[in-house]
């Protein structure tokens, strides 16, 4: 007697099952509300995972941005004395012999009181020409809101022209041509202390970094006429060094102390170091907190699965009597919740990447309609809303939001594969 052949089964994730999970997700012949659960978990996935994105990527866009302007327009390490630099042309060539080290740059800084037809306090830096046209953030054209830099540093003893920041110049009323005078409490010694001095300047250039700080605190002189204005004879106050990688700043520390013994070595992480490790701290708790966001998102998976197990019950009885196993089943119902957590997931990173590349447009859009500046420069610093999208960061909010969309879409499938076929048709 010749033995009864067995239907072959249908090997894992097969079309068969494929096709099953697609029709599963529409809507059913009960009504739409399968069909609306699964868009609603759609929905959240979306833009719990856009939302992640947008986020993320303004912060990254904030410290950038604000990394590059702070490592543009300051050194990244600052050679500096109790008393002033006096032999410091002679230092600043050891600095530079050491490898790695771009710059070196002699500056006297000190804060003096400006007045023209408004007042205020600033900072001013002494440097010399050539080393001022090498930031780019001050003196590119695109920076340059008002004269030129052409008259800087020329004349004698370095001229009478300085450069103010926009919001400066905006202080105190004057642009390119005007005069300023600058007040400071390092003139000559007496017995009784430093006496004030007092000098008139002229406005040879106004610029703009794109940065409230700098652009309503810092101005610029020349060297010379800094080390007359400030009493600094033939010193300067410190050498500040660019290096080849500001990141890694701290691996050219030592061969800076063995050129500069008996100096004090500062670096840009450490005057900076409170700010940079408080901005650290709040995006990685942002990070975390969104995380979780994009976790109860994927949680509705389970309720739209719950549903559909439910409302499926004879569907999955009839498959089970046709010859489909547990493992098809479940594999189904793990096929159709998984759907919907990678169509959230893609469609999340596309309205993000959408958000982020025209951020300003919508920011310019959102301030019209609500009538008010939603990006005040005096609070934020920029002039724009900065983001900047992260490959590394983007994968790992694809990859959690993936798993995420994965686990919760295990229960509801094993709940489905131990249907018993038998109870489910005994009220069919």
């Amino acid at each position: 007697m010749a033995a009864i052949a067995t239907p072959a089964s249908t090997p894992p994730f097969s079309f068969f099952e494929w096709m099953i999970a697609r029709r599963y997700l529409g809507a059913t012949k009960r009504g739409t509300g399968v069909s609306l659960i699964s868009i609603i978990a759609f929905g959240g996935i979306m833009l719990a995972v856009a939302t992640l994105i947008i986020v993320m990527s303004v912060m990254q866009g904030f410290r950038s941005k604000l990394l590059d302007q702070l490592l543009g327009v300051n050194g990244h390490i600052f050679v500096q004395a109790t008393e002033p630099i006096a032999d410091y042309a002679n230092l600043a060539e050891k600095l530079l012999a050491i490898q790695g080290v771009k710059e070196a740059t002699p500056l006297i800084q000190s804060p003096v009181y400006a007045s023209a037809r408004g007042e205020t306090g600033i900072v001013m830096r002494g440097v010399r020409k050539d080393d001022l046209m090498k930031i780019g953030y001050v003196t590119s054209p695109e920076h340059v809101v008002a004269g030129s830099f052409d008259g800087f540093g020329v004349g004698k003893s370095g001229g009478d022209e300085i450069a103010l920041g926009s919001r400066i110049a905006y202080s105190l009323g004057v642009w390119a041509g005007d005069p300023v005078t600058l007040i400071s409490g390092r003139g000559a010694d007496t017995p009784f202390g430093p006496t004030l001095r007092k000098k008139t300047y002229r406005v040879g250039a106004v610029f703009e970094v794109g940065n409230s700080e700098y652009d309503g605190f810092i101005g610029f002189m020349p060297l010379e006429q800094a080390q007359l204005f400030f009493n600094y004879g033939d010193a300067v106050e410190q050498i500040e060094l660019k290096v080849a990688d500001p990141e890694r700043v701290k691996d050219y520390r030592e061969a800076v102390v063995e050129a500069a013994p008996g100096y004090e070595i500062r670096d840009w992480q450490q005057q900076n170091r409170s700010y940079f490790n408080a901005l650290q701290t709040e995006r990685s708790v942002m990070r975390l907190i969104l995380l979780l966001i994009v976790a109860v998102a994927a949680l509705n998976i389970i309720t739209g699965l719950i549903m559909l197990v439910k409302d499926k019950t004879g569907d999955i009885a009839v498959l089970r009597t046709m010859g489909a196993t547990q493992g098809s089943i479940m594999r189904i119902f793990f096929i159709s919740g998984s759907l919907i957590g990678v169509l959230g997931t893609l469609a999340g990173v596309v309205l993000g990447a959408v958000f982020v590349w025209n951020i300003d447009a919508i920011e310019h859009f959102l301030s019209w309609v609500f009538q008010t500046d939603l990006f005040p420069e005096d609070v934020y610093y920029f002039k724009g809303v900065p983001a900047e999208m992260q490959g590394g960061e983007v994968a790992l909010i694809v990859g959690w939001s993936l798993i995420m969309s994965f686990i919760t879409t295990i229960y509801p499938a094993w709940r489905a594969a131990r249907l018993d076929p038998v109870e489910a048709l005994r009220y069919e």
